[in-house]
């Protein structure tokens, strides 16, 4: 037996104490309280999002409408007064503003805690059509934006079709021709007319023609016709851009 008295197996801890491994059941329970608590707290944090008004619409405010009534746009959205700001969606706002045919789109926003703000992305004006003694502003969707009391409420091709069209193809077509435009040559057209979806044709002042053809190569056409018609030169009274890589000019 050694002298020294000292003791052989296990180690001592810096107190004396010697230091027992907690049971794996006990930490094992701390582990599933501790997560219990974690998901209560999440449950809570949801049900205060969604289910409370504490954090609920209590303001809209309207922003962008020019074409659509914003009184309108407003009662359309009433039921989301109230509402709790976690479950509005702009999905949601748009299906709700869908009968508007001037809104073309939506963006959600927040002015205060409790304030909606809704800005409305409202479709361009193309043309214009006769509608009994009326007159119609047709957006580049093809939908009827709003009524004019006179033609020269907008500086816009008036819409003429020359042949029945119970489908709506041949004014889809001129539509859709319409829409390629930029402003600036828009704002010089004084009719758009077709008797087929092939024979698109515009009318300029002076007695200018523009020979536009079919639906192909939209976008071509507009850019062709808009450098023709930049050319102070060329003053020929028959513009023809149905095949915009060899325009013509007569």
């Amino acid at each position: 037996m050694s002298g020294s008295g000292q003791r052989v197996g296990a180690p001592e801890t810096g107190g004396g104490v010697l230091q027992m491994p907690r049971p794996p059941r006990r930490r094992r329970l701390r582990g599933w309280i501790a997560a219990g608590i974690g998901v209560l707290m999440v449950a809570a944090l949801l049900a205060v999002l969604y289910l409370t008004p504490l954090l609920s619409v209590r303001t809209i405010t309207i922003s962008g409408t020019r074409l659509a009534d914003e009184a309108k746009v407003q009662a359309l959205l009433k039921d989301y007064v109230g509402m709790p700001l976690a479950r509005v969606t702009s999905d949601g706002v748009r299906e709700a503003l869908s009968s508007e045919p001037a809104i073309s789109d939506i963006r959600l926003g927040l002015d205060s805690p409790s304030g909606l703000n809704v800005t409305v992305l409202e479709h361009r004006e193309v043309a214009v059509m006769a509608a009994g003694e009326r007159f119609v502003l047709v957006g580049d969707n093809g939908a009827k934006l709003k009524t004019l009391s006179k033609r020269t409420d907008r500086k816009l091709p008036l819409v003429k079709l020359d042949a029945k069209d119970p489908d709506g193809r041949i004014f889809d077509t001129v539509v859709h021709a319409l829409a390629q435009l930029p402003a600036a040559v828009l704002g010089q057209l004084e009719t758009a007319e077709a008797s087929s979806v092939d024979t698109v044709t515009f009318s300029l002042g002076g007695g200018r023609t523009v020979v536009w053809g079919d639906a192909s190569e939209g976008e071509l056409k507009a850019k062709v016709l808009a450098a023709m018609l930049k050319d102070k030169n060329l003053k020929d009274k028959v513009i023809d851009v149905s095949t915009p890589r060899t325009p013509l000019s007569k």
